[in-house]
C-alpha cells in the first residue's frame, strides 16, 4: 500500500497535491499537499532548523509544479541553509499534520552535503543546528521526525 501511495506522490504533478486512495485527477477524494523534508547528515549528526513555532524541524518545503522530490529538496536546502546537498535515498513517506487541521504528505530523504561550508540561515527560521540523535532527543520537535532522524543516523556508523 505504501509503495503505490509512493509512486503516485512521486509521479503526479505537484499542484495536484495526493489524493489518498484515489486515482490521480480524481479531485473528489480527500487531497494532501505534498512537502519533500532532508535528513541532512554530516559526521554523525542532523542538520535542524528552529521554526516560528519553537520547533525544530527537517530543511524542507513544498514541491512545485514540474518539480521532482529530489529537485524541490536540493533547492529547499539551498534557500534555507545556502548550501549545497547530494540526495542518497528515500527514508519515510507518510501523511503528516504539522499544525493542527493541516495536513501534509511528506517524503523524507536522506541527504549529505555535496561540499563543505557554513551554514547561511533563511528568514524563515530561527537558528540552525546540528544534532546526534540521542540530543535530538531533548528538543521540541514534530511528531515521527526523531524516530526518521535516528534510521537515518543509524546508517552513518
Amino acid at each position: 500500500m505504501c509503495t503505490r501511495m509512493l509512486s503516485t506522490a512521486t509521479s503526479m504533478r505537484p499542484s495536484i497535491g495526493l489524493i489518498l486512495g484515489a486515482p490521480v485527477g480524481d479531485t473528489d477524494r480527500y487531497q494532501l499537499p505534498i512537502s519533500v523534508k532532508a535528513v541532512l547528515v554530516e559526521d554523525g549528526r542532523a542538520c535542524l532548523l528552529l521554526n516560528e513555532r519553537d520547533q525544530w524541524e527537517l530543511p524542507g518545503g513544498r514541491l512545485e509544479k514540474g518539480e521532482t522530490p529530489e529537485a524541490c529538496l536540493l533547492r529547499e536546502v539551498r534557500e534555507e541553509i545556502g548550501l549545497e546537498a547530494a540526495v542518497e535515498g528515500l527514508l519515510d513517506a507518510r501523511a503528516f499534520e504539522p499544525v493542527p487541521g493541516k495536513e501534509v504528505f511528506i517524503l523524507v530523504y536522506r541527504c549529505r552535503l555535496a561540499a563543505p561550508g557554513e551554514p547561511v540561515l533563511s528568514p524563515e527560521h530561527r537558528e540552525v543546528g546540528w544534532f546526534t540523535a540521542g540530543e535530538a532527543e531533548s528538543l521540541v520537535l514534530p511528531a515521527g521526525y526523531l524516530e526518521t532522524l535516528r534510521r537515518a543516523l543509524l546508517r552513518e556508523k
